[in-house]
């Protein structure tokens, strides 16, 4: 059931098991399972129930998640934290208010991160985890997500397409499955037969957290507030109108890297050792093309070229390769572990035939999401303040990448060049995935969530999401979430049906 927070009485207190906060796929992949396993789950978000019309929700994201974008941003992204940017002919959507969250836009690009990923070396922390523990939820994940099975080896997937893997020397080849356009939006596909707000799980949409009282390692409660929206949304903010109370023995907050951070912080929450919002990262690419330049000499065959595109064979013609669910699949080449642990870098993808570069920041404690002194107009509250910042990690593994690229390719007949690292940060954009800011740890001192994804400090608060990531490696992260997601709700069901 679909309720509007607006018809909810004021100073109603709502009693449930778990309190998920936040409906991208994080949070519904959780009151799915947890509702489905028999348990009482409500699911919170501050958006309204747009269905695909999610841009009808940016006049009111504008007066609520506004606030300072600092650091890169300042010149290259200063509306990060509300607006999609406009550089690029398909722009990155950052953030969404809306049921659903990004689920609304996302293109569904699926691989599991890379067991380097989770190890400790110079410039990234580790996991408390392993790729090996991860390794049942994702299968779980690629059912859940109606893949085509869990195997995402380039082997496979050539002899599936009737292709060929190239061999460059340096490189592996990823293949990165997309989810069907049926399974996309988080909020409107069917799981089971059935949507999340058909199940027995109780949705609030226009449900607002303002904050989360806790005391003593355990969190209380939470207060809730709705929205009524003005008469001119573009011109004059929303005004609040009811207020609530949200009592559950476990909460799970699946907001997304930044406001995961800012609720934490409005409330004074799992931030004894400074950690909270700390460690922002993403994804960066160039906010327009040519950073990347092929020049003369193909460096594939046919059949290496096909399978880098996610083509088959249909007679003596290419065409895109689809299953019944709808899935595509596509290659890039990113360096190996080996070279990444060689050469102390992150990891980076390449296009076969792109000319864009894509690549994984280093953890920076300075990159990071604090409060503002400015308050939003709508609730009074502090609004947020982000600062990006790239280190010396970073420019190593663009020079490193880049050499190594251009001598691979060289190595078969091809040539690339790339422009400078300067003018490479000056074209630089997140691209959607915000990653970090309340990350996982063994010693509370290093981070702010356990292997279970629970706050340190607090008995019955957990963060899913990809700010809970210790590193970012080079996958999109969203399957990533969706395995945590199932994993955490395995948890929860073993901690709560005892």
């Amino acid at each position: 059931m679909i309720t509007n927070g607006q018809d909810i009485d004021n100073g109603k207190i709502i009693s449930t098991q778990v309190c998920i906060i936040g409906s991208g796929q994080a949070g519904i992949t959780a009151a799915w399972l947890l509702q489905k396993a028999g348990l009482n789950v409500t699911l919170i978000d501050g958006g309204g129930n747009f269905g695909s019309n999610y841009q009808a929700s940016w006049p009111e994201k504008t007066w609520l998640y506004n606030g300072v974008a600092d650091g890169l941003f300042t010149n290259n992204e200063p509306k990060f934290l509300i607006q999609p940017f406009s550089g690029q002919s398909s722009p990155a959507w950052e953030r969404e208010r809306v049921f659903g969250g990004t689920s609304a836009h996302w293109g569904g690009q699926s691989r599991p991160l890379d067991p380097i990923d989770f190890e400790k070396r110079p410039g990234f922390p580790g996991w408390p985890i392993t790729r090996a523990d991860l390794d049942p939820y994702y299968a779980q994940a690629a059912a859940f997500c109606k893949l085509h099975g869990d195997n995402f080896s380039a082997e496979y997937w050539a002899n599936l397409l009737g292709d060929e893997v190239p061999d460059l020397e340096g490189f592996n080849t990823d293949i990165y499955q997309f989810i069907g356009s049926n399974y996309l939006n988080f909020a409107t596909r069917t799981f089971d037969g059935i949507t999340i707000g058909e199940s027995a799980a109780n949705v609030i949409v226009n449900a607002n957290l303002l904050n989360i009282d806790h005391d003593g390692g355990v969190v209380r409660s939470l207060t809730v507030a709705s929205t009524k929206p003005s008469a001119d949304p573009t011109k004059i903010p929303p005004t609040p109108d009811t207020q609530f109370t949200i009592k559950a023995d476990v909460y799970v907050m699946a907001c997304g890297a930044v406001a995961n951070a800012r609720q934490l912080l409005l409330s004074n929450a799992g931030n004894e050792s400074d950690q909270v919002g700390r460690y922002f990262m993403g994804h960066p690419i160039a906010a327009y093309a040519g950073i990347v330049n092929f020049g003369g000499g193909r460096f594939l065959s046919d059949a290496e070229l096909r399978l880098m595109n996610g083509d088959t064979l249909s007679g003596s013609r290419p065409v895109q390769w689809r299953d019944e669910n709808g899935v595509t699949v596509t290659g890039r080449f990113s360096p190996t572990a080996e070279k990444q642990r060689e050469l102390g870098i992150g990891s980076c993808w390449f296009w076969a035939n792109y000319s864009q570069y894509y690549f994984e920041l280093a953890p920076n404690p300075d990159s990071r999401v604090t409060l503002d002194d400015s308050v939003d107009p709508v609730f009074g509250q502090k609004q947020t303040r982000i600062t990006w910042l790239l280190n010396d990690v970073d420019r190593n593994t663009y020079t490193q990448t880049t050499q190594m690229f251009a001598a691979a390719v060289s190595a078969r007949g091809g040539s690339v060049s790339f422009a400078s690292w300067d003018y490479l940060k000056s074209q630089l954009v997140v691209n959607g995935h915000h990653i970090g800011t309340t990350r996982m740890s063994a010693d509370p001192k290093d981070g702010v969530v356990d292997k279970n994804l629970k706050v340190h400090t607090l008995d019955n608060l957990y963060v899913a999401g990809s700010s809970v990531y210790a590193s970012a490696g080079i996958s999109n992260p969203t399957f990533t979430i969706i395995a945590l997601s199932i994993r955490l709700a395995e948890h929860l069901i073993a901690k709560l049906k005892k």
